[in-house]
Protein backbone atom coordinates (compact mmCIF):
# COMPACT_ATOMS: atom_id res chain seq x y z
CA UNK A 1 0.00 0.00 0.00
CA UNK A 2 2.85 2.01 0.78
CA UNK A 3 4.44 2.16 -2.64
CA UNK A 4 0.58 2.49 -4.29
CA UNK A 5 -0.01 6.02 -2.48
CA UNK A 6 3.80 7.19 -3.59
CA UNK A 7 2.54 6.98 -7.06
CA UNK A 8 2.16 10.39 -8.63
CA UNK A 9 -0.88 11.16 -10.69
CA UNK A 10 0.51 10.47 -14.02
CA UNK A 11 1.18 6.78 -12.74
CA UNK A 12 -1.92 6.29 -11.81
CA UNK A 13 -3.38 7.34 -14.92
CA UNK A 14 -1.05 5.57 -16.91
CA UNK A 15 -2.58 2.65 -15.20
CA UNK A 16 -5.90 2.77 -17.42
CA UNK A 17 -6.26 0.43 -20.54
CA UNK A 18 -5.42 2.46 -23.76
CA UNK A 19 -8.76 2.62 -24.71
CA UNK A 20 -9.38 4.76 -22.11
CA UNK A 21 -6.52 6.79 -21.17
CA UNK A 22 -6.81 7.97 -25.08
CA UNK A 23 -10.63 9.26 -23.61
CA UNK A 24 -9.27 10.91 -20.68
CA UNK A 25 -8.18 13.75 -22.46
CA UNK A 26 -11.25 14.66 -24.15
CA UNK A 27 -14.40 16.82 -23.02
CA UNK A 28 -16.12 15.27 -19.70
CA UNK A 29 -19.22 14.37 -21.55
CA UNK A 30 -17.65 12.65 -24.69
CA UNK A 31 -15.13 10.95 -22.11
CA UNK A 32 -18.00 9.36 -20.15
CA UNK A 33 -20.31 8.16 -23.20
CA UNK A 34 -16.95 6.79 -24.95
CA UNK A 35 -15.85 5.12 -22.04
CA UNK A 36 -19.36 3.75 -21.34
CA UNK A 37 -18.81 2.28 -24.95
CA UNK A 38 -15.35 0.66 -24.25
CA UNK A 39 -16.44 -0.40 -20.83
CA UNK A 40 -19.56 -2.31 -21.92
CA UNK A 41 -18.24 -4.34 -25.13
CA UNK A 42 -15.10 -5.48 -23.31
CA UNK A 43 -15.82 -5.98 -19.66
CA UNK A 44 -12.52 -7.39 -18.77
CA UNK A 45 -11.25 -3.70 -19.29
CA UNK A 46 -13.65 -2.03 -17.56
CA UNK A 47 -12.86 -4.49 -13.77
CA UNK A 48 -9.14 -3.48 -14.38
CA UNK A 49 -9.67 0.56 -15.34
CA UNK A 50 -12.51 0.06 -12.29
CA UNK A 51 -9.28 -0.92 -9.80
CA UNK A 52 -7.55 2.37 -11.38
CA UNK A 53 -10.52 4.70 -10.97
CA UNK A 54 -10.32 3.78 -7.00
CA UNK A 55 -6.86 4.34 -7.07
CA UNK A 56 -7.66 7.83 -8.67
CA UNK A 57 -10.17 8.56 -5.84
CA UNK A 58 -7.84 7.71 -3.08
CA UNK A 59 -4.81 9.81 -5.14
CA UNK A 60 -8.06 12.85 -4.92
CA UNK A 61 -8.87 12.38 -1.18
CA UNK A 62 -4.74 12.35 0.05
CA UNK A 63 -3.77 15.56 -2.37
CA UNK A 64 -6.63 17.55 -3.32
CA UNK A 65 -6.56 21.23 -1.59
CA UNK A 66 -10.37 21.06 -1.14
CA UNK A 67 -11.86 17.55 -0.39
CA UNK A 68 -15.42 17.14 -1.66
CA UNK A 69 -16.37 13.99 0.20
CA UNK A 70 -19.64 13.36 -0.98
CA UNK A 71 -18.36 13.86 -4.37
CA UNK A 72 -15.54 11.06 -4.15
CA UNK A 73 -18.03 8.52 -2.30
CA UNK A 74 -19.86 8.98 -5.76
CA UNK A 75 -16.65 7.99 -7.67
CA UNK A 76 -15.94 5.04 -5.22
CA UNK A 77 -19.56 4.20 -5.34
CA UNK A 78 -19.47 4.28 -9.38
CA UNK A 79 -16.31 2.46 -9.57
CA UNK A 80 -17.28 -0.48 -7.63
CA UNK A 81 -20.96 -0.55 -9.55
CA UNK A 82 -18.80 -0.98 -12.63
CA UNK A 83 -16.49 -3.75 -11.14
CA UNK A 84 -19.54 -5.89 -10.35
CA UNK A 85 -20.94 -5.56 -13.64
CA UNK A 86 -17.93 -6.09 -15.33
CA UNK A 87 -17.48 -8.92 -13.10
CA UNK A 88 -21.08 -10.32 -13.87
CA UNK A 89 -20.36 -9.56 -17.37
CA UNK A 90 -17.52 -11.81 -17.21
CA UNK A 91 -19.01 -14.89 -15.81
CA UNK A 92 -22.18 -14.58 -18.14
CA UNK A 93 -19.50 -14.94 -21.31
CA UNK A 94 -17.79 -17.91 -19.34
CA UNK A 95 -21.01 -19.57 -18.67
CA UNK A 96 -22.33 -19.32 -22.18
CA UNK A 97 -18.16 -20.40 -23.87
Amino acid sequence: MRQRSARSWEMIVAGLSAEARVQWSSTPAARAEALAAIWMSRPETAFRDSGVLLEMADYAERNAVSRDAARLEEVRTAALRLRTAAMGAMMQRRRFH
